[in-house]
């Protein structure tokens, strides 16, 4: 009897589970004669037919036939009601009645399973046992749905607590949600002791509006069909703090992105190409720690055409630069002491800086006539930031590099008899002594808080050659850093390392995009620790007291600020990008400021 439903169930029939009915018509028609006629018995056939093929939980079926036989064996027969359920052949007693006059009945019934029905008349003197053939009844699973708030506002997660009938412990089902005309699995949920499961979906601002979710048990097991629960419609409306921050960038061109966890919280404009400005250096932190590590140390050698003789060297001696932006008089001075403990004495060439490795390119598609103003000639061999110490550019920083090593040589008690310059070395040269830069995370941090331009170009051919071969150039630092990015799944237009570009094409997603990549790689710290915080670097004035790592940008008319802030209600790290245009600078960092905070204060 387990697998029939218990009288009283909720939800049950509309009225006994089982019950006679009356006479009723039928459309599922199965027969079989019973009996062998003879001169004392009376046979007889029994046709049934059940209301429907399929039934859910709750509702009922009825059983209606016909009894035809011989005289005195129809009218006021008393018939048996019989089921059993799928996976058994023994057929239990549901209900009795009386045939009508006609031979017609009716038999209503509910059960929890699918099973099968038969009615049997049984023999009664000289009227003989009528069985009828097997009816089978399908029954669905009953999936009811419950959804915590029908208006949940974006970032939130309502409660749906599911439950199945019959019992379906330690089964599953599957929270589904309406796109493109179709379902699409969100959830599956494994049913409790009491056949009971709960989710959390969460909706973020690409959710708002209607959405749609039902809850479906799949087929697990033979007695019961599968079965969908009523659709529930929900409307996500926009949290308060994206309203804010759509007041704030209403009719200015202005994208927005925000996430956490991979997951996106709020756009605005997020996939509109915009110029990154010295944001781009935030990507070429990445894609440079990506290539070498952060522990990588940039090598600046001096190599002569042969090992010294008796301290001599005999012909010049060469300085090869590789792209360390932070060549200066104390690097050489260490490389001179390193070349006497080498034991040189005396040079009877010149001391002579490389002019290859890097081409000397100094230009870039959509730089402004100005651009050279803000960087200065980026060389594999730099001195002092290739600048004068009255600030102008240095036009042959080799040859000053050379310069200075020759007064440190002399210094340090080696003779040096020819005059230093520039130039193009020879192949074939061995390794006196070398140097090495600090590491690539301390530069990284001498990059980005000031935003300083001519480490970046520096460091982007570095990266170019690194993928391209030697010489770097702009072009291949640039094709390097968008290589990366691609590489990563997103598509940018980037035409140098630094930023300068007006050509320079990202969107907002992206950059959120390649912070959640930089989130998993195992140089995330350094990147995160060489980010300018509030108050610090180009941040100096700006956002204090919050809690922020982010770089800046800053063309005429762009303005850009990307990074990580902390959300104080889930006290987690989420990620943003901020990218305008057309607005003046103070008017954009004061946009840009608010919305950090309302990010910071009000999401999580």
């Amino acid at each position: 009897m387990s697998g029939r439903r218990p009288r009283g169930l909720a939800g049950a029939s509309r009225g006994s589970a089982r019950r006679f009915v009356g006479a009723l018509a039928g459309a599922i028609v199965l027969s079989q004669a019973v009996g062998v006629p003879s001169a004392v018995a009376v046979g007889g056939t029994i046709q049934i037919a059940a209301s429907a093929q399929r039934i859910t939980v709750g509702e009922d079926v009825t059983i209606s036939g016909t009894l035809s036989a011989g005289a005195g064996c129809v009218d006021g027969r008393q018939l048996v009601l019989e089921w059993r359920r799928v996976d058994s052949s023994v057929f239990e007693e549901v209900a009795q009645g009386p045939a009508g006059s006609d031979g017609t009945f009716a038999f209503g019934d509910g059960e929890l399973h699918t099973g099968a029905y038969r009615v049997t008349a049984p023999a009664d003197g000289a009227c003989e046992e009528a069985i009828s053939d097997d009816a089978l009844v399908g029954v669905r699973a009953r999936v009811e749905a419950t959804i915590s708030t029908r208006t949940p506002a974006a970032g939130s997660c309502p409660k749906v607590t599911a439950i199945v009938t019959p019992p379906k412990p330690a089964q599953t089902v599957e929270l589904e949600r309406r796109v493109d005309g179709g379902w699409t699995r969100l959830e599956i949920l494994l049913l409790d002791a009491g056949s009971h499961a709960i989710a959390h979906p969460c909706f973020g601002w690409q959710d708002v509006g209607p959405v749609r979710l039902r809850v479906q048990w799949p087929m697990q097991d033979t007695l019961n069909e599968p079965a969908s629960g009523a659709i529930g419609a929900l409307r996500v409306e926009p949290a308060g703090w994206m309203r804010d921050i759509e007041d704030l960038v209403e009719g200015r061109a202005m994208s927005v992105s925000v996430g956490e966890a991979g997951t996106f919280l709020y756009g605005k404009a997020p996939d509109v190409p915009r110029t990154p400005a010295s944001n781009e250096k935030l990507l070429l932190s990445m894609a440079l720690l990506d290539e070498f590590g952060a522990d990588l140390r940039i090598r600046t050698t001096a190599a002569a055409a042969g090992d010294p003789v008796d301290g001599v060297i005999e012909g010049d001696l060469w300085l090869l630069g590789r792209g360390d932006p932070e060549v200066d008089r104390g690097t050489l001075a260490v490389l001179a002491g390193r070349i006497r403990a080498a034991g040189v004495r005396r040079l009877d060439g010149r001391v002579l800086g490389a002019t290859t490795f890097f081409r000397r390119d100094w230009d870039a598609p959509g730089w402004h006539a100005n651009a050279r103003d803000y960087v200065a000639r980026p060389t594999a061999l730099t001195f002092d930031g290739n600048l004068t110490p009255d600030g102008r550019h240095q036009l042959d920083p080799e040859a000053r590099a050379a310069e200075v090593l020759t007064e440190e040589l002399e210094e340090a008690g080696i003779d040096v008899r020819g005059r230093p310059g520039s130039g193009r070395p020879p192949g074939g040269l061995t390794d006196v002594a070398a140097v090495r830069s600090r590491t690539l995370r301390a530069l990284l941090a001498r990059l980005l808080r000031p935003s300083d331009n001519f480490y970046a170009e520096v460091l982007g051919k570095r990266l170019g050659v690194a993928e391209a071969g030697a010489p770097g150039t702009i072009a291949k630092g640039a094709a390097a850093l968008s290589g990366w990015a691609e590489g990563n799944g997103v598509a940018f237009t980037l035409n140098d390392s630094s930023g300068m570009s007006y050509r320079n094409r990202v969107s907002a997603e992206g950059i959120v995009r390649l912070l959640w990549v930089a989130e998993q790689a195992p140089w995330s710290d350094d990147l995160f620790e060489a980010l300018p915080e509030g108050g610090q670097g180009t941040l100096r004035e700006r956002l204090h007291a919050v809690r922020v790592r982010a770089k800046t940008g800053t063309l005429t008319g762009i303005s850009a600020l990307s990074g990580w802030v902390w959300l104080e209600r889930s006290e987690s790290w989420a990620e943003f990008s901020i990218l305008s245009s057309g607005m003046p600078k103070w008017t954009a960092s004061s946009l840009e400021d608010r919305i950090v905070r309302l990010v910071q204060n009000r999401a999580g």
